[in-house]
């Protein structure tokens, strides 16, 4: 018989799972996974830099400049003049973009009733519960692995289904 797979397996398998459906529903709204993550991003943090996006998103300026650009020529995103540095531009949603990430946030809600189907209220509360443990631990850090801050940066925009 083989043996189970660990916990951190198990996570990883999930979260890759969830990538996996929602950039393919993503995609079929038109948006790469980059793009849908560097929208979700500036939502976040509208009037943020291309720098500050970048680093929250954990991607250098130069890969975050070239989404910028075909987000910014789709319509979805609005570079404005940072007042206090003439050298940068500030980030926001442009109009067009609101309707985009609703039908995502909508495609998010979908993908995690799928996965919790067959899940009680009281079994939801307490995954809710023990996942809350589990990264309360991650942030405390131990052995020497420094501890997560609160400037968790979005990584891979498994945010989004919470977002909207």
């Amino acid at each position: 018989m083989p043996a189970e797979p660990s916990i951190g397996f198990s996570i990883s398998w999930i979260a890759r799972m969830l990538r996996t459906r929602f950039d393919a529903r993503a995609r079929a709204l038109g948006l790469t996974r980059a793009q849908w993550t560097m929208m979700l991003s500036i939502k976040l943090s509208e009037g943020a830099t291309q720098r500050e996006i970048a680093s929250r998103l954990e991607i250098n300026t130069v890969t975050a400049g070239r989404i910028i650009d075909r987000l910014e020529a789709s319509g979805w995103i609005e570079r404005r003049p940072d007042p206090d540095d003439r050298r940068a531009n500030l980030l926001f949603l442009a109009d067009a973009a609101s309707p985009m990430l609703d039908q995502l946030g909508a495609v998010g809600a979908e993908e995690e009733s799928v996965t919790l189907r067959g899940l009680s209220p009281g079994e939801l509360a307490e995954l809710a519960r023990l996942l809350g443990v589990i990264i309360a631990n991650m942030k405390e850090g131990s052995d020497g692995v420094a501890p997560v801050g609160d400037g968790d940066r979005l990584v891979d925009g498994a945010e989004l289904a919470n977002s909207s």
